[in-house]
């Protein structure tokens, strides 16, 4: 499987209007940039079969103007396995259901991506890993007897990416 970490773009504070963090959207900076990010990941010729998000609102953002530049013209399923306070495990167990041979964009929160990203490359939370609001990391899996394993590919970062937006 071929797997696509997402992190959601720059999101508004919180405020006392904004008191759930769940309510928090993209601020029009987030979404320009995104825009941007989604215009390179389509430059990178990157495909997926579906894109994941949590269901928490930044993210279905950033999920929503992704859909747009990959060839998937399925809606963005949404998991509450990529909630930001949901343990690895349940994440990593949900990703067991996908076919093998996929390609799937997970969109997310820090530090649940880093945290799974940790656990599949290396069976623990040891990898000291940064993913910056609108970075992609790359993660090619292997899914067997219930179990995720994988090797880092590669990650990329807001300022790498807007370079390819063109």
């Amino acid at each position: 499987m071929e797997l696509y970490l997402l992190r959601h773009g720059k999101a508004q504070e919180h405020t006392q209007s904004i008191a759930s963090d769940a309510k928090r959207e993209l601020t029009e900076v987030g979404k320009k940039e995104l825009d941007c990010i989604a215009k390179a990941i389509k430059n990178l010729e990157i495909d997926v079969d579906d894109i994941i998000s949590s269901p928490l609102i930044r993210a279905k953002q950033t999920a929503e103007i992704a859909i747009k530049y990959v060839k998937s013209k399925k809606p963005v399923k949404i998991w509450n396995e990529l909630k930001p306070e949901i343990d690895v495990e349940k994440t990593i167990k949900r990703l067991t259901t996908l076919k093998p041979d996929s390609s799937i964009m997970l969109v997310g929160h820090e530090p649940h991506l880093t945290d799974l990203i940790s656990k599949i490359i290396s069976n623990n939370f040891t990898v000291d890993i940064s993913l910056k609001k609108g970075g992609l990391a790359h993660v090619r899996c292997n899914i067997t007897k219930g179990k995720v394993t994988g090797s880092l590919r590669s990650i990329m970062t807001p300022k790498q990416l807007k370079k390819l937006c063109r």
